[in-house]
């Protein structure tokens, strides 16, 4: 339920949100605009090295759980200020 709220409070829209869990991740990504990934942790590396391939075949971005919600609330460019080099490759959001 966070997720949605959040996208609409950040986006300012109404927004198609689809969930999937375990091996149920579409076959077909090309319909999607943003994939929000939690749980790879809990993948085998290879199996999250493909999704991550797919989504970047059919030119969706895909982005971890904790990367998400670090910046949609503002605080990922804090979070990663350790790593300059990281730091520089973020746009401003707040």
């Amino acid at each position: 339920m966070k997720i949605p709220r959040w996208l609409a409070e950040y986006t300012g829209k109404s927004l198609t949100i689809e969930t999937c869990s375990g091996t149920g991740f579409p076959t077909d990504l090309s319909g999607y605009a943003l994939i929000i990934h939690c749980g790879g942790c809990t993948l085998h590396e290879k199996e999250m090295k493909h999704r991550i391939f797919r989504a970047q075949q059919c030119q969706v971005p895909i982005v971890n759980y904790g990367i998400f919600i670090a910046y949609v609330k503002g605080i990922l460019k804090r979070s990663v200020e350790l790593f300059p080099a990281v730091a520089k490759l973020l746009p401003d959001n707040r």
